[in-house]
């Protein structure tokens, strides 16, 4: 199953461009099976999304992008809104374990140079609270998913990926690929601490088919 696990619609970020109408459609035609919203500290745009695309068959999950000292992370079946513009990670850890949620840090290597390596050090303090990494990031450049998939393997944590679109040629850049359907939220969350899928760049899943 494929699954964009990482969009913002205007339906709850005012950075977002993208209309819902464009998001199902396009979807549909990259040919991908889900998608979760994941607004800043606000599950609003996702459940409004929710009541859009109702009676459409597309499944849309909830998901919440909550800012940290340590990072942004994304959140999922988190039961709650967050404070903004900062939760703690310590606060966030303690609302997830309340709520059985997952926690994937969203592109942890963005901006990060190559050329200055030893500027750049993950939180590794926040390891053994995490499901995942999010490793590949459609609003990155390559050299920073490459460093978070880096990560991952040194870490040995599972990869996520999620296009961050905020705009609609962003959809779907980046997807995880699930290797069981999820018709849920909580199916979502379980398959997520269990790490049974993989992180894909859309393109090249495409690619394949051709």
């Amino acid at each position: 199953m494929i699954v964009d696990l990482h969009i913002h619609t205007n339906l709850g970020s005012v950075c977002s461009q993208l209309e819902p109408d464009e998001l199902l459609e396009r979807t549909e035609e990259l040919g991908i099976d889900a998608v979760c919203i994941t607004d800043h500290h606000s599950h609003r745009g996702a459940d409004r999304m929710i009541d859009y695309a109702r009676g459409s068959g597309f499944p849309i999950f909830r998901g919440v992008e909550i800012y940290t000292e340590l990072g942004d992370m994304l959140v999922y079946g988190m039961k709650r809104d967050t404070k903004y513009p900062l939760t703690t990670f310590e606060e966030l850890v303690e609302m997830a374990e309340l709520d059985g949620a997952a926690i994937v840090p969203a592109h942890p290597c963005r901006g990060w140079d190559p050329k200055h390596e030893h500027k750049h050090v993950f939180p590794e303090q926040i390891v053994e609270y995490i499901a995942a990494i999010e490793t590949l990031n459609g609003a990155n450049k390559a050299r920073s998913n490459e460093w978070a998939e880096r990560i991952a393997r040194e870490l040995d944590i599972p990869g996520t990926g999620g296009s961050d679109a905020h705009a609609l040629w962003q959809v779907g850049k980046c997807v995880t690929i699930f290797e069981s359907d999820i018709g849920s939220e909580e199916e979502l969350v379980a398959e997520l601490k269990e790490g049974r899928f993989r992180a894909a760049y859309m393109e090249d899943l495409l690619d394949k088919k051709d």
